[in-house]
């Protein structure tokens, strides 16, 4: 999304990111050497993830999965790094997308911890949502 800001302020869109993360941890791990430019709202007590209807994973989905094993692995061969286990590893996230009336246009809950909605499709929401 970072690298998108631009495409994203021409639709004359907004991001907004929550967290549940105690700060010092998110500025160790998450935001350490990442400038984002998008507004960061902290839920320490993950109220937004109930109302909003995010799920929880489990340990079989999370630290047995294949598919988020390999996920991993190809960010790691990538030169990503490594940001360590979070704080709760079984909090759930989503992606929305509200137009300017209020309504929401676009949702998608995760079901596991790989379940990203691609930047491209968010995108064309966000384009969608402008133009409605």
């Amino acid at each position: 999304m970072i690298g998108e800001r631009d495409k994203i302020a021409r639709l004359g869109a907004e991001v907004l990111l929550v967290a549940y993360d105690e700060p010092s941890l998110l500025a160790a791990k998450l935001l350490f050497e990442i400038k984002v430019p998008f507004e960061l709202v902290l839920d320490r007590t993950k109220e937004t993830y109930r109302r909003w209807g995010m799920g929880r994973s489990n340990f079989f989905k999370t630290v047995l999965s294949p598919t988020l094993s390999y996920r991993y692995l190809k960010l790691l061969l990538k030169g990503e790094r490594f940001l360590g286990v979070a704080p709760d590893m079984y909090q759930l996230g989503g992606d929305f997308v509200i137009d300017q009336s209020g309504r929401i246009t676009f949702v998608q809950r995760m079901r596991h911890n790989g379940d990203r909605v691609a930047v491209s499709s968010l995108l064309n929401e966000l384009a969608r949502a402008a133009d409605a």
